[in-house]
């Protein structure tokens, strides 16, 4: 039994390393052609390694373009986007959860249906709001479409519907205000919550 178990394992293993041998090599090709010359690159029957690495290759590709400057945008963006989503959605999950107010299964059920309408057709409607709010080539119309994310709230809705009443009871007795509520108790709970979502 245990040779059989051997065996399967080690089958399972070949298995595995020849497709990550499989995978690795596009990812080896890329970064050998990168350091070839254009004849060598488009030479039939193919190089495989180039004759001198060409390392003036990175050095054009970097001075073509302001990479700089595209990676602080990115970085920029994601952490606005990130920490907005984030703060948003738990506000919208937090209302939804645990206060009452007219509307809120409407609400509810709008966030639902939201997240059942592909992305794409999001598109148009959230260039026109960005060229309308006049912030074309910005940080901002990067990061306002996605200020609020219906998965976020659906997700830490569940989040926060887990969490018992009695501690916004007992919260509110010792006087302390929804938005304390919010802050200092369900938030703090939530963060395994809000780090899937982050």
């Amino acid at each position: 039994m245990q040779t059989k178990m051997n065996k399967t394992t080690a089958l399972i293993h070949i298995v595995l390393i020849i497709g990550s041998l499989l995978m690795v090599v596009p990812f080896l090709w890329m970064v050998l052609t990168s350091g070839k010359t254009i004849s060598e690159s488009t030479q039939i029957p193919p190089q495989i390694f180039p004759e001198v690495f060409q390392i003036e290759n990175y050095k054009a590709v970097w001075n073509s373009l302001p990479f700089v400057s595209f990676y602080i945008n990115t970085g920029l963006m994601i952490v606005f986007r990130v920490l907005t989503s984030t703060l948003f959605s738990a506000m919208a999950a937090f209302a939804v959860a645990k206060l009452d107010f007219p509307g809120k299964n409407l609400f509810f059920g709008i966030v639902l249906t939201q997240m059942m309408i592909p992305a794409q057709i999001y598109l148009t409607p959230q260039y026109l709001l960005v060229q309308n709010l006049g912030l074309l080539n910005s940080i901002p119309a990067l990061v306002i479409p996605g200020i609020v994310s219906a998965f976020g709230t659906f997700l830490l809705r569940q989040f926060f519907i887990k969490l018992p009443d009695e501690l916004m009871e007992a919260a509110t007795i010792d006087g302390a205000t929804t938005w304390q509520v919010f802050y200092r108790i369900y938030m703090p709970l939530a963060r395994s919550g809000l780090v899937a979502l982050g």
